[in-house]
């Protein structure tokens, strides 16, 4: 599954920054499957004037070229570690939007967010690549929890970045000290 935080929102007509705003309540959902609805949206207790962003990993089979897709009402942004892959902003009903990325096998960091000001309300993400054809991110790809060893950063990959910024901290340790890879100091 994938970590959900909610947020009220105050009349939004696109997404806002979600990092200066205190979430009003978080769950752990299966996937990012929902449908439309005037009713509330997902576990938020809100039907109107609502945020949502779905933080985890996605797990994929293949190395390969993949399409993501989110289909929104309202606006929405689906991405994959630090970069932009959807983008579905913006104030519409139910409309899907896709973007391609090449991903190796394993484990990815996604973040999806979305909100809704009025009307239905509904966020679905789907996948296609590596051998599979279109389809709602099933459950079993999801991941809400992983430790990835050396990635430092935190953004889902074990890369240059991790190495640049592990050779930045390398000397004198402060608490927490980044760049003690294995714990000991």
């Amino acid at each position: 599954g994938t970590e959900v935080q909610y947020y009220s929102l105050d009349d939004p007509s696109s997404l806002p920054d979600f990092e200066g705003l205190d979430p009003i309540g978080t769950e752990i959902v299966s996937q990012v499957n929902f449908p439309s609805t005037d009713g509330n949206f997902a576990g938020s207790g809100l039907s109107d004037d609502v945020g949502a962003v779905f933080v985890g990993y996605i797990e994929v089979p293949t190395g390969d070229t993949y399409t993501l897709y989110v289909e929104s009402d309202d606006g929405s942004r689906l991405f994959i570690g630090v970069d932009l892959v959807v983008d579905n902003d913006g104030l519409h009903g139910m409309n899907e939007e896709s973007g391609e990325i090449a991903l190796a096998s394993g484990l990815h960091a996604i973040r999806v967010e979305f909100f809704e000001r009025g009307g239905g309300a509904g966020c679905i993400t789907r996948i296609a690549g590596g051998g599979m054809s279109k389809q709602v991110i099933p459950t079993s790809m999801w991941w809400h929890e992983v430790a990835i060893y050396g990635d430092i950063n935190g953004d889902g990959h074990v890369d240059i970045h991790d190495l640049l910024e592990l050779i930045a901290g390398w000397g004198p340790c402060d608490d927490p000290c980044v760049a003690d890879l294995d714990g000991d100091e």
